[in-house]
């Protein structure tokens, strides 16, 4: 039986029925929400039979015997125009401004923003709501964000680090508003944007830019508020790819209390980069037998792996917290 499908899931068969190396040429043409809406389709899809892909590849072929215009269109054009004919009328409006290209709308003043100086944005946001506010950090560049953040007045920190970390998707609508607000006292001009902003690791990249006292004062208080986001956002400020990053010192220092257990399991899909790191720092005999260990283990479950990898993150949070080593870009301040 022939399966009955339209629209954006139509557009995710044909790209699928091309291949990799093609599909991945027209996607490039593509922009970010674009290619989050055909992946979703992709992501979706069961079983489909033979005769469904060859009508659609038919349809394909007689549109562009029709003309180049029909398949010529902007991937944004051509997305619109299938949705259009998919859902119903009254629901046409609000997905399209769910899926709208970067830039679309909006005028300029959050760029001139990201050209201005941080005790200037912070100047600015100290009368700005902090939803507003949360919305302009995600716009910055994390370093110049963290430096915005710590020339804000103490008691508004935490508020707005809570609002990044919990905002996800601003609506194009919403973003056009205050970009116009903006524009009104900057005259800026041009600035492109998507609708997908903030989030934890937003918000990790933030703090990243503080020095570490601050960083830690406001983890503290936002564990007091909601202890499930402050913990993702210290998992996601270090990483056990990030060791690469530690001082050799500091390395050393922690893995004198690494189990040989967890250390082998959690390098086995480290990169090499990493691989060496711990390998320099250990003694040459125990270096030899970690490689030894290494090259011997078999195929491992995934989970496994990633809990051993934890488990040596957790070893290095332990020693950061005591104070014995030092974690992060912002930690070279803490040394002296």
């Amino acid at each position: 039986m022939q399966t009955q499908i339209k629209g954006p899931e139509k557009v995710a068969v044909f790209l699928l029925s091309l291949g990799e190396a093609v599909a991945a040429k027209i996607l490039a043409e593509m922009d970010q929400h674009e290619i989050q809406l055909i992946g979703k389709q992709m992501s979706a899809l069961g079983d489909i039979d033979s005769k469904t892909l060859e009508q659609i590849n038919r349809e394909f072929i007689e549109q562009t015997q029709n003309g180049p215009g029909a398949w010529m269109e902007k991937g944004s054009d051509f997305l619109k125009s299938a949705l259009k004919k998919t859902l119903n009328p009254e629901k046409v409006a609000e997905v399209l401004d769910n899926i709208s290209a970067p830039g679309d709308g909006l005028g300029g003043g959050l760029e001139t923003l990201q050209s201005m100086e941080a005790p200037q944005i912070a100047s600015f946001l100290v009368g700005e709501h902090p939803q507003t506010a949360a919305i302009v950090m995600t716009f910055l560049e994390p370093g110049v964000a963290g430096k915005v953040l710590r020339d804000l007045p103490e008691d508004r920190r935490l508020d707005i680090v809570k609002r990044v970390a919990s905002l996800e998707k601003v609506s194009p609508q919403a973003l056009k508003e205050l970009d116009e607000t903006l524009r009104d006292e900057f005259r800026a001009a041009g600035i492109s944007s998507g609708s997908a902003l903030g989030g934890k690791a937003t918000a990790s990249r933030i703090l990243g830019g503080l020095d570490r006292q601050t960083e830690k004062a406001l983890l503290s208080q936002l564990e007091e508020i909601d202890p499930a986001m402050a913990e993702e956002i210290r998992n996601l400020r270090f990483t056990f790819e990030d060791i690469i990053k530690i001082d050799d010192s500091d390395v050393q220092m922690v893995l004198t209390e690494a189990g040989r257990e967890d250390l082998t399991a959690a390098l086995k899909t480290a990169s090499e980069e990493l691989k060496e790191k711990i390998f320099s720092n250990l003694s040459l005999r125990a270096a030899r037998m970690l490689k030894e260990d290494l090259e011997s283990l078999g195929p491992t479950r995934l989970s496994v792996v990633e809990k051993a990898q934890q488990t040596i993150v957790e070893l290095f949070k332990s020693f950061e917290s005591r104070g014995k080593i030092a974690i992060g870009a912002a930690s070279a301040d803490q040394l002296v």
